[in-house]
């Protein structure tokens, strides 16, 4: 094709539609990469678990440093702690893994040497990955405990946490068949949401799952009852409600601050089931708290991702107070007196007796516990010896002399 040269001269000016089709073909040319990048970035989305944000979750509220040595507890190892739960093939799994990842390979091989100790679903969550890998490589050598009822979440005003079920306050405290490191998914994400949406810190996980067993809402065989998102969220100021799984329908209750909790299938979060909370959407999907993972709850992932792998949805919103919530009278309803303690625990410290029909201001649901406060004192009693004082009738109004008036003329013209 003939070029502009061959037919002007060098010092000759091109003529403008040269210029206009030059700068036509440049705006198409850049019109085409953005349309080819839109494309590519829409596909990365659609059929991927999403891109991973910048930030991630915020960690200010996670410990899950643990320290130990090899080598000492080689030592602590007895013949009574053997289970034997695990075959050859699992000791495979875990060397060629550490063949694979040599910063993990001594506590990996320490397992794989020792996998008489270590039950499956211990083996299973160490060949998981380097998050929960101390966590699981420990739990032979930590028995069930009450560890993290005094744990401290530190919020801001209107602030979800991020809280994970093996922080180490809290990851071998009891719950269920095991420990919350393992079994304790729903009762965690209750308590990012009961903190987020009520700021009552006090709502750590230890103590919500503490509520849960002791309430019925965890099953033998099964694990958390779907029960603990409606029921159970009641006891910590929430209304729960379970909803569909339409993408709509979830935008809307994000955008009206409520959280969602989603009970997840087979899938990206875990190979049985697993509850994970839904605080957020933006441009490129879902934001989620998995409390069992920070490296997925640091992607944004779309709804055509999660909706195949959710069983069931709840929004939780913050229920308005009524007379038996935070700052509500109760009255000791017992035969003689019940004892305020320290803490939600029948040992511990009592700080005085509160006799038979007192008075006590309401401040929170602690398991089978209330925290209350009583004559300048906060502290704990059993839930079940206290009732809420009933609502006074409202006085009917005293009669004036006109009323007094009214009725004479009535009687007045009965008799006439």
């Amino acid at each position: 094709m003939p070029r502009y040269d061959d037919y002007y001269p060098e010092d000759y000016p091109p003529p403008r539609r040269y210029y206009r089709r030059r700068r036509r073909r440049g705006r198409a040319g850049l019109v085409i990469f953005a349309l080819i990048l839109l494309l590519a970035l829409f596909f990365v989305w659609r059929f991927t678990e999403g891109f991973t944000t910048f930030a991630g979750p915020d960690m200010k509220n996670v410990q899950s440093e643990l320290t130990y040595s090899l080598e000492a507890l080689a030592g602590e190892i007895r013949p009574e702690m053997r289970v034997d739960e695990c075959g050859l093939d699992y000791k495979a799994e875990l060397e060629s893994l550490a063949a694979e990842e040599p910063e993990l390979a001594d506590r990996l091989l320490f397992i794989a040497d020792h996998l008489e100790i270590y039950t499956e679903e211990a083996v299973k969550t160490a060949l998981a990955g380097e998050e929960k890998l101390d966590f699981a490589l420990l739990l032979p050598f930590r028995g069930e405990d009450e560890s993290g009822l005094n744990a401290v979440v530190s919020v801001e005003a209107g602030e979800t946490p991020y809280l994970i079920q093996y922080d180490t306050r809290w990851a071998y405290h009891a719950y269920g068949s095991s420990v919350m490191g393992i079994t304790a998914c729903g009762p965690t994400c209750l308590s990012m949401a009961a903190i987020g949406l009520t700021g009552d810190a006090s709502a750590t996980p230890a103590r919500v799952a503490d509520y849960a067993e002791s309430a019925g809402h965890y099953v033998p065989g099964a694990g958390t009852a779907w029960t603990l998102f409606t029921d159970g969220a009641a006891a910590f100021g929430l209304r729960g409600t379970a909803m569909e799984t339409d993408k709509s329908a979830m935008k809307a209750a994000l955008d009206e601050g409520k959280l969602l909790v989603a009970s997840m299938l087979p899938g990206d979060f875990t190979t049985s089931g697993h509850f994970i909370l839904i605080v957020d959407h933006g441009l490129f999907g879902f934001r989620v708290y998995d409390p069992n993972s920070p490296e997925l709850s640091s992607r944004s992932w779309s709804f055509d991702k999660l909706a195949p792998q959710t069983a069931q949805l709840w929004s939780l919103e913050a229920a308005p107070r009524t007379e038996t919530g935070a700052g509500a009278l109760y009255y000791a309803d017992c035969e003689e007196f019940i004892t305020l303690r320290a803490e939600p625990d029948v040992g511990s410290e009592a700080l005085t007796t509160i006799p038979r029909g007192a008075q006590m201001s309401y401040v929170s649901a602690a398991g089978e516990f209330a925290c209350v406060d009583y004559q300048g004192q906060r502290g704990y009693v059993l839930a079940s010896y206290i009732a809420p004082v009933p609502s006074k009738p409202e006085p009917e109004p005293a009669e004036t002399e006109s009323s007094l008036i009214d009725k004479a003329k009535e009687w007045l013209d009965r008799l006439s």
